[in-house]
């Protein structure tokens, strides 16, 4: 719990770090219905495309700094000589900025959802995949992280994007699932199951990374 706390509360220092990924999402969603006049009447169209990128775009940007400022000030080192569980100082981490940044996204994404389609089962639905979805890119987008951590975050980005691809392929296939009335539940407990490999195996992949940066 000391561990939970105090990355909440260096996140909570860093305002931009957890505000601008979600000042992002809310921007994107606003615009969305903006740039298609012609279409005001069938927003729900191409309304979940864009919300699912969002996020991907949002968990991206959050993550950008997720590592770098601990790597140049030498906390990263001290935190590994101190602790053996590095990699679960790790997933702590990644709980905090999904906490502070995936939820309220996923709050967001029901609230946008509900004022686009007006189908609150829909927009309920939406909750569970924006939870889910926030938390995998999170994980992936904090790997690239650790890959680029001395190289630039655009090239961790550009490394790990291939890998959330099937995440957005997934997430467009259950909103059409619960469209044509097919049971969407079978999409959820695929995104569970990909998301308890990777909650597993990154913070250990990540900690074995930031450990070869060091060395």
């Amino acid at each position: 719990m000391n561990e939970l706390k105090l990355e909440y509360l260096k996140l909570k220092k860093k305002t931009r770090s957890w505000l601008g990924p979600i000042l992002v999402f809310w921007l994107i969603m606003l615009a969305f219905p903006l740039t298609v006049e012609f279409m005001q009447d069938k927003l729900e169209i191409g309304f979940f495309s864009v919300l699912w990128i969002a996020i991907l775009i949002s968990m991206m940007l959050a993550t950008e700094d997720i590592f770098i400022e601990d790597y140049n000030d030498g906390s990263l080192e001290q935190t590994i000589i101190k602790n053996t569980s590095f990699q679960f100082l790790i997933s702590i981490r990644i709980i905090v900025y999904w906490l502070m940044i995936g939820v309220p996204i996923s709050i967001l994404s029901f609230i946008f959802s509900l004022g686009t389609s007006e189908d609150l089962l829909l927009s309920i639905s939406v909750i569970p995949l924006s939870i889910i979805s926030s938390y995998i890119f999170l994980n992936l987008f904090a790997l690239g992280s650790a890959l680029s951590l001395n190289k630039g975050s655009l090239l961790g980005a550009l490394i790990t994007m291939p890998l959330a691809l099937p995440v957005l392929i997934v997430l467009g296939k259950s909103i059409i699932a619960f469209q044509l009335g097919i049971n969407y539940l079978e999409f959820i407990l695929l995104l569970l199951g990909c998301l308890s490999i990777i909650i597993i195996a990154v913070p250990i992949i990540v900690s074995f990374i930031i450990k070869a940066h060091l060395e």
